[in-house]
């Protein structure tokens, strides 16, 4: 009865998701549903009992702090300076300009936790200086998606701070963990534009000699690096040097992007409310997710379902690479329906458990997973950056034209993915130094 039941439920969620209601919503519906079908009126006690639980956890409060740290610095000018300066730097090489594009996006991350404000940032500020220069419209596009989408691996990752939640891991050693698989990631890429470049220049044409800079205007840019290396010093250097818990980092990070705001004179009532607002918005919105997803998850644990689940993976041949592989693609699968955080909520308290038993080290299993949900995010149909780039590309820009322009990417982040499950010193040099 339970494994029917079970299966009912998974069928009935899926469905509700291909409706386009709000995922926490709908996990939320079929969680309330379920319990008065199995307990009546008083099992939705213990939904709100585990729901408070979940949300009150003192790990999340560092959500609030970075959604604030990325809002201030989206409105701060930084990525604008930065972007002079690597127009300046590597404007006179074939694909220079795609390639300094990755690498801001790649110092964005480094400070906003998340994938929507480097895409959105990039998108606005580079596609156009691109386009303008000559470059071919989807490796431009491409590239900021893919840039974008390393900030949920590049640390400060909100993500993290989630499966952590549910791990019951360090949140500063994955944030550590995060740092070479997203430096690597970043290196393919760069790679991958010089090479495509080199073979046909028109993709990505270099800037004619009247319009590169002078070595005395390069060097004078640099000064732009000095907000984003100092902030990122700060919270992530805290935090591998024990001086700071991932908290009192984002706390720090959270006053860094003010003062950086206010130095560079952007710093207005009107600035300061609109990034209260996000931040307000993003952390309800993950809450709700959250709330939504662990009713669901103390439903199917009620149930004895999770029990189920571990026998069958535990039965499977193979071993546990066929436990992991099959994870990878029901991540993937669930990238094309719904956001990172819900898929994190949804599966780490499932996965995590038999990660351990199966003897695999859980930081090294959680970049792969982060780099699994990297590709969900600009995967068709649902990629949530293919998106974030379509609300500010120019209406003449179709999304199967954003489409065909991340598919070399996905490829590209394929082949790290696999060289993280290949060569785990990638993921766990770092936290094992801690």
């Amino acid at each position: 009865m339970s494994a029917w039941f079970f299966l009912l439920l998974l069928v009935f969620m899926i469905a509700i998701l291909f409706t386009g209601i709000p995922v926490a919503f709908g996990l939320g519906a079929v969680s309330v549903i379920a319990t008065l079908l199995l307990w009546g009126k008083t099992g939705l006690f213990m939904i709100a009992n585990s729901a408070y639980s979940n949300i009150t956890a003192t790990t999340y409060i560092a959500i609030p702090m970075f959604l604030l740290m990325a809002a201030m610095l989206q409105k701060s000018g930084l990525a604008d300076d930065m972007y002079g300066m690597l127009y300046k730097w590597m404007g006179g090489f074939r694909g220079g300009l795609a390639i300094g594009t990755v690498i801001i996006c790649t110092i964005f991350g480094a400070m906003s936790g998340g994938s929507g404000p480097a895409t959105i940032t990039m998108g606005l500020i580079a596609l156009p200086s691109m386009v303008s220069r000559g470059y071919d419209r989807k490796m431009a596009m491409g590239c900021i998606a893919a840039g974008g989408v390393l900030g949920i691996i590049i640390p400060p990752s909100i993500p993290m701070i989630l499966i952590a939640g549910f791990g019951q891991l360090s949140v500063g050693k994955l944030f550590m963990a995060g740092v070479l698989p997203g430096v690597m990631c970043a290196v393919i890429y760069c790679a991958y534009i010089a090479i495509r470049c080199a073979i046909n220049p028109k993709l990505g044409p270099a800037l004619p000699k009247e319009e590169r800079a002078t070595w005395s205007e390069k060097f004078k840019s640099l000064y732009a690096l000095a907000g984003p290396v100092i902030l990122i010093l700060l919270v992530l250097g805290s935090i591998y040097s024990g001086a700071a818990t991932p908290t009192e980092a984002a706390a720090v990070g959270a006053v860094g992007s003010i003062l950086i705001t206010l130095v560079k004179r952007r710093l207005t009532k009107e600035v300061m409310r609109e990034a209260l607002r996000r931040t307000l918005t993003l952390t309800a919105m993950v809450l709700w997710i959250l709330i939504g997803a662990s009713s669901f998850n103390t439903i199917y644990n009620y149930m004895g379902a999770f029990e189920l689940i571990q026998r069958i993976a535990y039965s499977l041949p193979g071993g546990g690479w066929t436990v992991i592989i099959l994870m990878l693609f029901l991540n993937f699968f669930l990238g094309m329906l719904m956001d990172d955080y819900a898929i994190i909520m949804l599966t780490a308290p499932l996965y995590m458990p038999i990660i351990v038993n199966l003897g695999f080290d859980p930081i090294w299993f959680t970049l792969i997973f982060m780099l699994n949900l990297q590709m969900a995010y600009l995967t068709p149909p649902f990629g949530f950056n293919l998106f974030y780039l379509k609300s500010i590309v120019p209406k003449d820009v179709k999304l199967t034209e954003i489409y065909r322009g991340v598919v070399p990417f996905i490829g590209l982040q394929i082949i790290a993915l696999i060289l993280a499950m290949i060569f785990p010193q990638i993921a766990t040099f770092l936290p094992s130094r801690m």
